[in-house]
């Protein structure tokens, strides 16, 4: 593809979220040859009531509310792009499908859609790719009479039917997305499976690292972050991710904790208050629950760890996901054990340990920590920068660059 092609990103998560995850490494990657435009999204007026002490949403209040100054440019170092915060919207979820939602969310696309164009004609937009981040049911694809829009991608994250939230209208969204859109990437080699036949442009387009970033703070001397300051010697084992009952095996992770008593077992990320209460976490001692923490902190916290654990259940929704922290650990150097819970994992078969049984996960753990190399940890070290956000996006513009060739035939 070309360089200097405007793209329009329509995202289902917003820019400056602790788990905004491959969306915003995608924009921040395409932005170094393109103008990038990357699409909150939008917060409805439920938000409005129910997270108003929030931060993020209180630094929006005056675009979301009065359209004060809605766009503002993102500055890397390495690399800009603009982001854009559409007006408030209707919380429609709790409608069931049928003409009612229909309206209700017309109304929500239009509200989207005139920031968009609003933005076009800001930033003098000629023409755009549509690049739809698994957000089917607002503007699934955009067609603007200002500017030509020169294609629709959609990308397909996880199986949106086991999304407790957007299974809901998103299924059905994405059944007519996956029809008409231009080109389709999919996370994961199950999905990729199960959708296929609905899209005759498909692409396998799994999860990567910004290995540039993790390299930088892997060689530099940095002091331990602030909660974890106290620990001494003691060896960490460390998760980065969702605590959920759908996603985490509990009854795994409990093992972990009763088997390594001496350790300790680190958790960041997104957490239930009564899962852990229900699960009896609170009763281990050698457990740590931190919560979210900026993505940019993230690497500090991996380089503490002596382990790092990928503790899924191997059920339909772990099946259809690439995990994101996978090449992030890898990109650190370290061990990782898993269970088999994808079959995306099996490429990382030579520098993973993939356990079929909780025994075997914690024989791998025992491994991990008194076993590791300086060659097993370059072999990781060599496999992340192959798995890079700077080799997905190039391999991206291929297939974009390959669909212009062909449609211009």
């Amino acid at each position: 593809m070309s360089q200097n092609k405007d793209i329009i990103i329509n995202s289902v998560v917003r820019w400056d979220q602790a788990m905004a995850g491959s969306s915003l490494a995608i924009a921040k990657e395409l932005s170094k040859t393109h103008r990038v435009f990357f699409v909150d999204r939008a917060f409805s007026i439920k938000d409005l009531f129910d997270d108003y002490e929030n931060f993020s949403l209180r630094k929006r209040l005056q675009a979301i509310l009065f359209r004060v100054k809605p766009f503002i440019e993102i500055q890397t170092g390495f690399s800009n792009f603009v982001v854009a915060t559409p007006g408030l919207t209707l919380p429609i979820n709790f409608l069931p499908p049928g003409i009612i939602f229909d309206f209700f969310n017309t109304y929500n696309n239009l509200i989207v859609k005139l920031c968009i164009k609003r933005m076009v004609k800001q930033y003098e937009i000629k023409e755009y790719i549509y690049f739809n981040y698994f957000n089917p049911v607002i503007l699934p694809t955009l067609k603007l009479r200002e500017a030509k829009r020169l294609m629709n991608i959609y990308y397909v994250t996880h199986d949106i039917r086991l999304s407790k939230y957007m299974a809901k209208h998103g299924d059905r969204a994405e059944k007519k997305l996956l029809a008409k859109t231009d080109l389709v990437l999919v996370s994961s080699k199950h999905q990729f499976k199960r959708l296929f036949n609905q899209n005759i442009n498909m692409h396998y387009f799994p999860n990567a690292v910004d290995y540039r970033f993790f390299e930088n703070i892997r060689n530099k001397n940095i002091t331990k972050p602030y909660d974890l300051i106290n620990i001494g010697d003691t060896k960490v084992i460390l998760f980065c991710g969702y605590l959920s009952e759908i996603r985490i095996d509990y009854k795994l992770l409990k093992i972990v904790c009763e088997n390594f008593p001496q350790n300790l077992v680190v958790i960041i990320g997104k957490y239930e208050e009564q899962d852990l209460i229900r699960h009896k976490l609170d009763t281990f001692h050698n457990l740590i629950i931190l919560g979210n923490r900026r993505f940019e902190s993230i690497p500090n916290y991996i380089k503490c760890a002596s382990v790092t654990i990928i503790p899924y259940l191997c059920n339909e929704l772990n099946r259809s996901v690439y995990p994101l922290k996978l090449n992030e650990y890898l990109a650190m150097g370290k061990p990782v054990v898993t269970t088999h819970f994808s079959e995306d994992l099996e490429s990382f078969s030579d520098v993973v340990y993939i356990a079929s049984t909780y025994d075997l996960f914690l024989s791998y753990l025992e491994q991990a920590m008194t076993q590791d190399t300086e060659d097993k940890m370059l072999a990781r070290l060599k496999v992340a920068s192959t798995n890079s956000w700077i080799n997905r996006v190039s391999h991206l513009e291929s297939i974009i660059h390959n669909f212009f060739e062909k449609n211009s035939l």
